[in-house]
């Protein structure tokens, strides 16, 4: 399995995207009671549910992890579900925090294999003011961004840049080849 980490903006989803529809990834849809995004997709980019059900899945066991984050907004929750994570294999990609990597290292039998895409806070904030994002809300995902990535370079398997700088297919490049290092067939 892979997992894909990075800051708020750093191209996650483009990058999963691209390893999808080129290499034949299959994503770990995670679940969230956050509101979706313009051009966020229902069970695609995130499985959408009320807070009251998140809660209930919470007391069911059935999150292998899961976090809460008190935004501009309110309360949102994050959380993957342990079914998806038992019947991941070579070809799954999920994105997580390093909080959430950590709660899975403890829970799987095989490592996953964790690739930081890095994006550097200028791109970030480029990123985020031209998608819409409302700016107290990058400002607190920012901040707390800096505290949950702190020294995560030391625990990633490899570091990716991804920043406006950066070729999207260059990246991809860079994962696949480490990828065919770490003998992971794409």
């Amino acid at each position: 399995m892979l997992v894909l980490l990075g800051k708020t903006a750093s191209g996650k989803n483009e990058v999963v995207n691209k390893l999808i529809s080129r290499y034949g990834f299959h994503q770990i849809v995670t679940y969230t009671t956050r509101p979706m995004r313009d051009g966020e997709i229902p069970d695609v980019t995130y499985h959408y549910i009320n807070e009251i059900d998140f809660k209930e899945r919470i007391t069911q066991g059935f999150f292998a992890e899961w976090r809460s984050y008190t935004t501009e907004f309110g309360v949102w929750y994050y959380g993957t579900a342990l079914e998806d994570l038992t019947k991941a294999d070579d070809k799954s990609i999920i994105i997580l925090t390093p909080c959430g990597y950590r709660s899975l290292e403890n829970k799987l039998e095989e490592k996953p294999i964790a690739i930081y895409l890095y994006a550097n806070d200028k791109t970030i904030k480029a990123r985020l003011m031209a998608r819409g994002d409302d700016e107290k809300e990058a400002q607190r995902r920012l901040k707390q961004d800096n505290i949950d990535f702190k020294h995560f370079e030391n625990e990633a398997d490899r570091i990716v840049y991804n920043n406006n700088d950066n070729d999207l297919d260059e990246v991809i490049e860079k994962i696949i080849s480490f990828l065919r290092k770490k003998q992971v067939e794409v």
